[in-house]
């Protein structure tokens, strides 16, 4: 299904993924880096504290691989996640949460009741807020762009 925007995504399944991956990550059309959340956490682990669930912006890696290692090294007491998936947002950072789909990722990190997850969700999305309009004013001014029709000097 399309809009005027382009492709319409489905709220459903992107529910679903929300509701059931321990690990997910979200590109954006805009600007490189991934949302990536982490909703696994311990308790507590091998130094005597507790590893919380994870709402990061990361850099993007090339595979699947390349993020499990990422992941290894990040937080190596959880293991390998047992569902992970991805999925690419074709609108705005606004429509994210306009759409509710921020209030499900949101709920879904708040809901292991560890102290700073809303904090942490708020905080990711102003930080996303800002990468896409940095974007957008990078492109309006041809910042890390290139025009294939550049305006004729006068």
């Amino acid at each position: 299904m399309y809009t005027e925007n382009g492709l319409l995504v489905d709220i459903s399944e992107i529910t679903d993924i929300v509701r059931h991956a321990d690990v997910f990550a979200v590109s954006f059309r805009l600007f490189p880096e991934r949302l990536l959340i982490d909703t696994r956490y311990d308790d507590t682990d091998d130094t005597g504290g507790c590893t919380l669930p994870m709402v990061a912006i990361v850099d993007p890696v090339s595979t699947v691989e390349e993020r499990f290692f990422w992941l290894g090294q990040h937080r190596p007491v959880l293991g390998m996640p047992k569902n992970f998936m991805f999925f690419h947002w074709p609108h705005s950072v606004r429509y994210l949460d306009e759409s509710g789909v921020w209030d499900r990722i949101r709920n879904r990190v708040t809901s292991t009741h560890f102290a700073g997850a809303r904090e942490t969700c708020d905080h990711a999305l102003r930080d996303l807020l800002v990468r896409e309009r940095e974007a957008t004013v990078d492109a309006i001014a041809g910042s890390r762009y290139q025009t294939l029709w550049s305006a004729r000097e006068r």
